[in-house]
């Protein structure tokens, strides 16, 4: 009988503090819609994209008729426009927050490239359907049920709201553009030990899929001769930026965000608070050559018939290798060519997109690379992909008869369209035979 008493009361301890997987749900559900709709002022919510950059928002959500309305930093219209969409919350793997109509998170990963600029079937990579995670007095963490992206969202105050329904965003946001448009080479001093330390600063406000939405810091650390960088992809708020993720880290400091300041300076905020205020230097901080490889792995030439920085040889031979590309039995069309250097290795890899028809296929072609103590690059070609092989013959003007065999300096080049930092690589041999891309 004893026995018998003591498991009787196990088994009540157990409904008491294990309850069914069902119940649990509900409360998950139940503490998701409350949460919600918590928020008296809304919500001022940041993410990244995997494979573009990052977006912020201003959220409120209606629990009785399911509707939230939206604010989001994509287009000047966007952040001034308060547009409505619906809502769920249901179970599935755990509680989910479902935009199961068209609003601009859907934008995001809409697989139409001529809606955002994304990429064919997947946009650029984001979700309408996120898990939620955790809540807190004042915040709510959910996560991308398919690219696991964190949507993170903090309660806006009321002064906030007022912002951010009066066109407050797109003012912050063009804030922010005219103040780096006006500064020529940014930077932040970072105190190193005894020394003191200039970081580089390039921004670029595009929503371009490779490189839009995306700050980086490079520049030479204390020894003089160690080439350093630190990225990451922002998400604009009424204050500034958010950096998204885990932050830029740049020589151990991680910055979190970035503010405007209402005297009209910017300054970056480290995870610790402290304020790191931008300067503008007439001059570059750090000499292109030393961060190829380095601080900048990538210069992506873009799909374009002439570009800024583009020589008129350039722009006479690339022409002639995209109509050999596309006669030359395969129906190739010559778009991107991707330079990726490695500093160490000194290995150069050169992807080139290569659609036939609506298939796409990439070309990968091998170099070796010296690079001289005042800057000079010599190129050697070490062999290709399948791909590669195919297009190399095709591309001989661009490649045998001037990257294999001509010298090349690099120096920066400000994109006057975009106001994206672009590098530019110049043949000393032939003047005219210049090229630019994007530095990532």
């Amino acid at each position: 009988m004893v026995l018998l008493a003591f498991a009787g009361c196990k088994k009540e301890e157990e409904l008491n503090f294990d309850d069914r997987p069902e119940v649990r749900m509900n409360q998950s559900i139940s503490e998701l819609n409350t949460t919600l709709t918590s928020a008296t002022n809304g919500w001022i919510g940041t993410m990244s994209t995997e494979a573009g950059g990052g977006y912020g928002f201003y959220m409120t959500f209606d629990g009785k008729n399911q509707i939230v309305q939206m604010i989001g930093d994509m287009t000047d219209a966007s952040a001034t426009t308060l547009t409505p969409s619906t809502y769920r919350v249901k179970a599935n793997a755990g509680a989910e927050l479902i935009f199961d109509t068209y609003n601009y998170i859907s934008l995001l990963s809409d697989p139409n490239p001529a809606s955002f600029g994304g990429a064919t079937g997947t946009g650029l990579k984001s979700d309408v359907e996120f898990l939620f995670e955790r809540s807190t007095a004042d915040s709510l963490i959910l996560t991308g049920k398919k690219y696991r992206q964190v949507l993170k969202m903090v309660k806006a105050t009321a002064a906030q709201k007022t912002a951010y329904t009066s066109g407050g965003l797109k003012t912050t946001i063009d804030k922010i553009k005219t103040f780096f448009s006006a500064s020529r080479y940014p930077y932040v001093d970072i105190v190193s030990g005894n020394a003191t330390i200039k970081a580089g600063i390039s921004i670029n406000f595009t929503n371009n899929l490779a490189a839009g939405k995306r700050v980086n810091f490079t520049g030479v650390l204390a020894d003089g001769k160690t080439v350093a960088g630190g990225a990451s992809k922002f998400a604009f708020t009424i204050s500034g930026a958010e950096l998204v993720g885990n932050g830029l880290v740049y020589n151990g400091i991680t910055f979190v965000r970035v503010i405007a300041k209402e005297d009209g300076s910017i300054a970056f905020i480290d995870v610790a608070g402290k304020e790191y205020i931008v300067k503008n230097s007439t001059s570059p901080l750090t000499p292109l050559f030393l961060l190829i490889g380095a601080g900048y792995a990538n210069v992506a030439v873009p799909n374009a018939t002439t570009y800024a920085g583009w020589g008129t040889e350039y722009v006479t031979r690339r022409a002639d290798a995209a109509n050999r590309m596309l006669t030359g039995g395969y129906n190739l069309r010559l778009e991107q060519i991707l330079y990726t250097f490695n500093n160490v290795t000194k290995k150069l890899v050169i992807k080139v997109n290569m659609p036939q028809n609506a298939t796409q296929y990439v070309g990968t072609l091998n170099y070796n690379y010296t690079r001289s103590d005042d800057g000079i690059f010599k190129f050697s070609y070490t062999g290709a992909d399948g791909n590669g092989a195919i297009i190399y013959p095709f591309m001989q003007q661009l490649l045998a008869q001037r990257l294999d065999v001509d010298t090349f300096t690099v120096d920066y080049l400000v994109d006057p369209a975009t106001g994206g930092l672009f590098g530019i690589f110049k043949s000393i041999e032939h003047p005219a035979f210049t090229f630019s891309g994007l530095l990532q």
